[in-house]
């Protein structure tokens, strides 16, 4: 080509030769690493694929055990309290979630790595996870109150009170103490909210111990005026009688068979089968004048009667516990089964109480106030009512109770209940015509006039009590009692008696009048104490 010019070296035996030993060098090259690679690269192939193969085997097993959450996790549980959310991060990508009670909690995925969960209210519930190869997970979710807050909103509501708050698996449990009733029950209703129960165990500060004091007093006046006559009359032939009065049988006092209304035998009308006089029977008499006799039955009456009862029932309690007194007894009352022995039924014996009986339930409210719940009663045997029955007399039954609610101060006292009954019953029975007359009208009728007045007040007092010292304790009933001698028993009649308080009983001192204590520590008596 022109512009250029190449130089050829003409062919020759040594450059063939050299080429030749050229080629050869480069195969024995080629062989020699060839020789020296081929078994470490065999080696690191056979590697690849045992480390390949043990993969393999062993990722199914290291997945199911791997959790796919780890983190915010307290022992294996999640703990949130009420309105708290919480992002939960997995290792592995997660397919699905599922939360047993959504109204506990809530949960909601926010990616493939991170699910949302949301505290609504107290209570347990579960929560699982799946990843990709549905291996899965499940996390107890344990949501509790927000203690802080409400124990904040007690403070600063109830700044006297000390309140402690405790949850019991969603139940909220108040503990501690409070000034007044009235407080402890708005502290149950403002943690209501938090919990789906709220256990009320606060007490209120003071004295716990009422001793309630009751008194009866019933007066009960009554008169009454009555009279009534009864006339018989019979003569040889005629026979007249007045039973106006309703107060005996005529023909009452014969006590033999014979004639009556005139003399001698046989004339005159024979009576027999004589009769008891009634009881209400006042006046009464009979008697023959010649062929004439007669016979009256008086009932004339004025009757004055006066009932006073006085019970005084003193009884000791907690606050918030019922307590009961009873001074009577009981009386039986027959009651007709329905089996049949011999044809005759059976008959069960049943009890009623009667006499003086208090019922009450004391409520501390604080400040010195108090919550009284109260059924007093006095009852007696009555046996103007009473009732036969098989062979059986029941007597009736007189009942004076109250059952009340009453709210007052410590040492007031209430008059729960009172009485005052009036009443006036009057009856009269007249024989038309014979009645009216002047004089003996009186003779035809028969009247009855009743009056009764009734007074009845219960009275009740509480008062916060606590326990006496020793040295404290009145004398009891009979305690200090002088026992009458041989002398004074027979030839006085005395029976003995109460002594009197400036004679000393047999009781050693130190028995009677233990040593007082003082300090928060410690039981050194007082007397040894320098002050």
């Amino acid at each position: 080509m022109e512009g250029s010019s190449r130089y050829t070296e003409p062919a020759g035996p040594r450059h063939v030769e050299d080429d030749a030993r050229y080629a050869r060098a480069r195969q024995i090259s080629a062989g020699a690493v060839a020789g020296h690679l081929l078994p470490a690269v065999a080696f690191l192939a056979a590697m690849m694929l045992a480390v390949r193969a043990l993969g393999a085997e062993q990722t199914p097993a290291a997945t199911a055990a791997a959790p796919l959450v780890k983190d915010g996790l307290e022992d294996g549980r999640l703990r949130l309290a009420t309105g708290r959310s919480i992002v939960l991060n997995t290792v592995r990508p997660c397919k699905r979630v599922s939360i047993g009670d959504p109204e506990i909690a809530t949960a909601r995925p926010l990616g493939i790595s991170s699910v949302l969960v949301t505290a609504r209210k107290a209570g347990i519930t579960q929560l699982i996870l799946w990843d990709e190869a549905d291996v899965s997970q499940a996390v107890d979710v344990h949501v509790q109150v927000d203690a802080q807050v409400l124990q904040e909103q007690l403070k600063a509501l109830f700044p006297a009170a000390a309140i402690e708050i405790a949850n019991a698996n969603g139940t909220i449990v108040l503990k501690g103490r409070v000034p007044t009733v009235q407080m402890a029950e708005q502290a149950a209703q403002v943690a209501a909210p938090y919990g789906t129960k709220v256990i009320n165990l606060l007490e209120v500060a003071g004295g716990q111990q009422i001793m309630l004091h009751v008194r009866f007093a019933e007066v009960s006046r009554s008169a009454t005026s009555s009279l009534g006559v009864n006339l018989f009359a019979a003569d040889g032939s005629v026979v007249f009688g007045s039973n106006i009065g309703q107060v005996s049988p005529p023909g009452a006092l014969p006590a033999f068979n014979g004639t009556i209304g005139d003399t001698p035998s046989p004339r005159g009308i024979t009576l027999s089968d004589p009769h008891t006089i009634s009881p209400s029977v006042t006046v009464y008499g009979a008697g023959q004048f010649g062929s004439f006799y007669v016979e009256k039955f008086v009932d004339a009456l004025r009757r004055n009667n006066l009932l006073r009862i006085l019970a005084e029932p003193t009884l000791l309690t907690m606050s918030g516990q019922e307590a009961s007194f009873l001074a009577g007894g009981e009386f039986p009352i027959p009651v007709s089964g329905g089996a049949s022995t011999g044809g005759m039924p059976t008959v069960t014996i049943e009890f009623r109480e009667f006499g003086v009986k208090l019922n009450f339930l004391p409520t501390v409210l604080g400040n010195g106030r108090i919550r009284l719940k109260v059924s007093p009663e006095v009852s007696d045997l009555d046996f103007s009512t009473a009732v036969r029955f098989s062979g059986f007399i029941v007597p009736g039954l007189n009942q004076r109770k109250v059952s009340t609610t009453v709210e007052l101060a410590e040492g007031q006292t209430f008059a729960i209940a009172g009485l005052l009954n009036n009443s006036v019953t009057a009856n009269k029975d007249v024989l038309p015509l014979l009645g009216d007359l002047p004089v003996i009208g009186a003779l035809f009728r028969s009247v009855r006039y009743q009056r009764k007045e009734t007074e009845l007040v219960v009275l009740v007092t509480p008062r916060l009590v606590e326990g006496m010292h020793a040295s404290q304790v009145p004398p009891l009933p009979g305690e200090r009692w002088r026992h009458p001698g041989e002398n004074e028993l027979f030839m006085n009649g005395g029976l003995g008696g109460a002594l009197p308080r400036s004679v000393p009983t047999t009781a050693p001192a130190a028995a009677r009048n233990p040593p007082r204590y003082f300090g928060a520590y410690g039981f050194n008596p007082a007397a040894n104490h320098e002050d």
